[in-house]
Parts: C-alpha cells; sequence; structure tokens
C-alpha cells in the first residue's frame, strides 16, 4: 500500500516535461554526476544497477537515491527561480528533513539494509512536495486519468 501512495505522489508532483524525457537529457546527466559524486561509486559502475532497480537491496537502495537527488535538483532549481527560500533557510530546511526522514525510517525499519531506502523515499516526497507548495499548482498538468468504460 505504500508503494502504491508514493507512486501516486509522484506521479502527481513530477511534471510531464520529467516524465516525457524530452527536456531531461542534461538533468539526467546532472543527477548521474551527482550520485557518483554522493555514493563514491563511479558512474559506469552505477548504469547497470540503475537499470535493475528489483534485483537486490543496493540496487534499490540506489534506485531511491537517484529518485531523491532528482528530487533534490528540481527543488534546487525552483528554489533558484523563484528566490522562495534563502539559502540559509533552505539549509536548515534540509537537515530538519534529515533528521526527520532518518527518525522516521528508524522508526518503521528498526536499522537493516532497508533504512537508506526509506530516508531516500521520504527526502524524495518531501522535496516533491516542497517544490509543489513553490511553484504552486498551475506549474503542473493535472495528472493523467484512466479511460472510463463509457469514453
Amino acid at each position: 500500500m505504500r508503494k502504491i501512495l508514493y507512486y501516486i505522489a509522484a506521479l502527481t508532483f513530477l511534471p510531464s516535461a520529467v516524465l516525457a524525457g524530452n527536456s531531461s537529457e542534461t538533468m539526467e546527466q546532472r543527477v548521474l554526476a551527482e550520485l557518483a559524486n554522493r555514493s563514491g561509486i563511479v558512474a559506469g559502475d552505477l548504469q547497470p544497477a540503475l537499470n535493475d532497480c528489483e534485483l537486490n537491496q543496493r540496487n534499490m537502495n540506489l534506485c531511491a537515491f537517484q529518485r531523491a537527488i532528482w528530487a533534490e535538483l528540481l527543488l534546487d532549481d525552483a528554489i533558484k527561480t523563484t528566490g522562495a527560500k534563502t539559502d540559509s533557510d533552505y539549509i536548515a530546511w534540509k537537515e530538519q528533513l534529515q533528521s526527520r526522514c532518518l527518525a522516521d525510517a528508524e522508526k518503521e525499519a528498526g536499522g537493516g539494509t532497508m533504512l537508506p531506502l526509506l530516508i531516500s523515499e521520504c527526502k524524495e516526497l518531501a522535496m516533491l512536495a516542497e517544490r509543489y507548495m513553490i511553484l504552486g499548482s498551475e506549474s503542473f498538468p493535472p495528472p493523467p486519468q484512466p479511460p472510463h468504460k463509457w469514453d
């Protein structure tokens, strides 16, 4: 159930250009470079893991971390564009987010190999929600609706 809610929230907060992948080539490169930098894993070695996210827990953790970095870069861009937060406010917000996500993940998983995955998912959703609050609902297209039997 948590996974379903996660995907619904992610699809709601991601703009259509990101989902389509048309203008996100440079974003994909930025995310991969940042992921390699933060994880200490060479970008060429990351690609096979990111292509098969469900293979093992390590791959799941890396894919969740990648999505969290993607959300963080999207939020960074939104803040730079709108000037919604000062640097010090944004740093303080990210520190609070880190501690809140760590506490929630430890409570849910009790440590172990799922901890990084849960922290990354928490941070991703919070950053996408913050971006949504900054840009406003008019900046996001409505989520796609499934066809109805009478359409």
